[in-house]
């Protein structure tokens, strides 16, 4: 008796389990369909390899957040007497958000794959898309900010814009999610375009010796953001076209976000930390048309006192005002205190007394470096104090 009792109290417990894994089954799809996701693509969530890709995605972007803020917050300036250097300079400290949010999406992929993929959790897309609402704009911002480029909140918008409709694209059925698609990569291009022609039109400035030292850090922080961004697009096609499974779409995308993320988080902080040790100043782009002169035009333009960057006329009347300008006025022209009294050394030039006059700015500027000079020792001694 007492054996039979057992054993139907153990089938109708293989029963109840039974009717509560089909039940979790039956939620997980039904929660699938309500949120435009494949019932392949909750169980490639539980596969091994997308758990691990995520835990080393967390990893990765998680300590490189915290080793940007140790050296960002540890950098004392050029002259290293500055605590809170960058305390005051905190658009240089974009790239540890972008890291540590990243790092907050990947921490709730792992939470749902510890709850099994059940549930609301169970929506890796909408992680995944909230992540990149934030940090892809934010990546945008930074690398115009640190060269000093225009439209940095415009084409932040822009990018915004196209990860809304790359969310759209990924939820929705077709044909719709392919509408959503087709008008987020028109705008994604477009963006993607310009924002690579300001680039170039800096980098193609900065041919100085002090800036190449440190110019390679931001062509690598350039190239992962330019070429790795295009690859995101081109990942929704290969899988909507069923060329990659869902297994494989995970991981090239916890790839992608690493190097474009952490990467590119540490090639610019290093262009940074170089640009403030040497007093980097960007100026702003002017003007970004060309436009054609006349020569008349062009020699009365060569006296005037311009700072024109962006402009290959520009370029080509500075080369001739350097061959044109003898040993003395080249000398006076490469200093900086010189600058602040080219108009007048223009028109001692033309009523024919310039020798008289660079000589006499020559020693005004010589006044200035020791006034300077005792102006720092000062300031020097009194920090001891």
């Amino acid at each position: 008796i007492r054996a039979g009792k057992a054993a139907t109290h153990d089938k109708q417990m293989s029963h109840a389990m039974q009717r509560v894994f089909e039940g979790a089954t039956h939620g997980r799809a039904l929660l699938a369909d309500k949120e435009g996701v494949s019932c392949a693509d909750c169980e490639a969530l539980q596969h091994p390899a997308v758990i691990a890709s995520d835990w080393i995605g967390f990893i990765c972007l998680f300590g490189s957040s915290f080793i940007l803020v140790f050296k960002l917050m540890s950098f004392k300036g050029p002259d290293q007497d500055d605590k809170y250097y960058m305390g005051y300079r905190e658009k240089n400290m974009i790239s540890v958000f972008v890291n540590l949010f990243a790092a907050i999406a990947y921490w709730a992929k792992l939470a749902s794959h510890a709850n099994g993929d059940v549930g609301p959790a169970a929506n890796v897309v909408t992680y995944k898309y909230l992540d990149y609402m934030a940090t892809c704009p934010l990546l945008t911002a930074d690398l115009l900010w640190a060269l000093n480029l225009p439209y940095k909140f415009t084409y932040a918008g822009f990018v915004l814009v196209c990860i809304l409709c790359a969310f759209m694209a990924t939820t929705c059925p077709a044909p719709a999610k392919f509408m959503w698609f087709g008008m987020g990569f028109t705008l994604f291009m477009y963006t993607w375009y310009n924002i690579l022609m300001l680039v170039k039109f800096r980098l193609d400035q900065m041919t100085t010796k002090s800036v190449k030292k440190v110019r390679f850090y931001l062509k690598i922080a350039c190239t992962t953001y330019f070429a790795i961004w295009i690859g995101y697009p081109t990942l929704w096609v290969l899988f909507e076209a069923g060329i990659i499974d869902p297994v494989t779409s995970h991981l090239m995308h916890v790839l992608f976000d690493v190097i474009a993320k952490s990467v590119y988080g540490f090639a610019l902080l290093f262009f940074v930390v170089g640009g403030e040790k040497h007093d980097f100043v960007f100026l702003e782009l002017r003007p970004t048309v060309e436009k054609e002169y006349d020569s008349e035009e062009e020699d009365d333009r060569k006296g005037e006192d311009r700072v024109i960057i962006g402009s290959k006329k520009a370029k080509q009347i500075a080369q001739s005002k350097t061959r044109n300008e003898d040993d003395g006025y080249s000398a006076y022209n490469t200093n900086f205190q010189g600058n602040m009294f080219n108009t007048n050394v223009q028109q001692a030039e033309s009523n024919g007394d310039m020798k008289n006059t660079a000589a006499e700015i020559l020693q005004l500027n010589a006044q200035l470096e020791n006034i300077m000079a005792k102006e720092k020792d000062l300031e020097q001694q009194t920090r001891k104090q």
